[in-house]
């Protein structure tokens, strides 16, 4: 029996993280990559395109980060991007409050709860803790705690 896959959000981290020879976490990060498209397909906020190109661009190299970008055209299926429209965003600041996060990463979250998908993050206390601890209707995880 083939299992079905599932939908998951990564914050951009888990990506930049995965690209990155000195990340401490790149091993936990690249391991939830692999397991793309065969177990889990990605649903992301259009931001990420921004979040991780930009910063690879920055840090690596707008060559690096230009293999980011088609990597990313390859993962995410045009329909399971969500565009952050104005609608989008004014729907997503509420989680700030509720879960005491940043903006940006609601725009993560958000996605995550729309889409009933699993989220992953690098960001362990400031993040995937702060969700867990409002028992969500979706599972959270630091990469190190990534059960799949």
């Amino acid at each position: 029996m083939k299992l079905a896959k599932r939908l998951i959000t990564l914050d951009a981290n888990v990506l930049v993280a995965a690209l990155k020879e000195d990340e401490a976490h790149g091993g936990d990060c690249l391991n939830i990559l692999r397991k793309v498209p065969d177990l889990f397909l990605p649903c992301e906020p259009s931001v990420i395109y921004q979040e991780v190109c930009g910063t690879l661009s920055r840090r690596v190299g707008l060559e690096v980060a230009g293999l980011a970008k088609e990597e990313l055209d390859r993962m995410i299926h045009p329909m399971l991007l969500v565009n952050c429209d104005r609608r989008f965003c004014v729907s997503a600041y509420p989680l700030c409050h509720e879960y005491g996060i940043y903006s940006i990463d609601a725009l993560y979250l958000k996605v995550a709860l729309d889409k009933g998908a699993v989220l992953a993050s690098l960001d362990k206390e400031g993040f995937a803790d702060r969700v867990r601890a409002k028992n969500p209707p979706i599972e959270a995880y630091h990469v190190s705690e990534f059960p799949y």
